[in-house]
């Protein structure tokens, strides 16, 4: 396996490990080849892509994982890790999530009637 194939693998593993330590038991990796596509979230289909990288070029990966979210009828995700994390870049950003913008707030939503179960939810 080349030094790249085994960063992303690194970074999707610890993507999943996040997922899962936050109640997401079923966050799979996905087989290697599918187009943007790198984590399963159960049944959601959900399309989790992970990019393990010192450099980042957030749009043409936006880009393409909304391509294939659209194909799919789905919702999209884009976690970024910072490739190197002894740079002070790196220990700075960390990790990020990265989505489309009606989605977050959707995701906001349900965040705020959850922080506060006696506010009436509205649609």
């Amino acid at each position: 396996m080349s030094k790249a194939k085994q960063k992303g693998t690194t970074g999707e593993n610890e993507i999943v490990a996040l997922l899962k330590a936050w109640g997401h038991g079923d966050a799979v990796r996905t087989p290697a080849g599918k187009e943007s596509h790198d984590i399963q979230l159960g049944v959601t289909g959900l399309i989790i892509e992970v990019k393990y990288r010192k450099r980042w070029t957030i749009f043409p990966w936006v880009s393409k994982v909304r391509k294939v979210a659209k194909a799919a009828d789905s919702e999209w995700m884009l976690f970024c890790i910072h490739g190197d994390r002894r740079s002070v870049a790196g220990k700075t950003v960390g990790r990020v999530c990265v989505m489309d913008a009606d989605f977050a707030a959707e995701m906001l939503a349900v965040y705020r009637q959850y922080a506060d179960p006696y506010k009436e939810f509205k649609w």
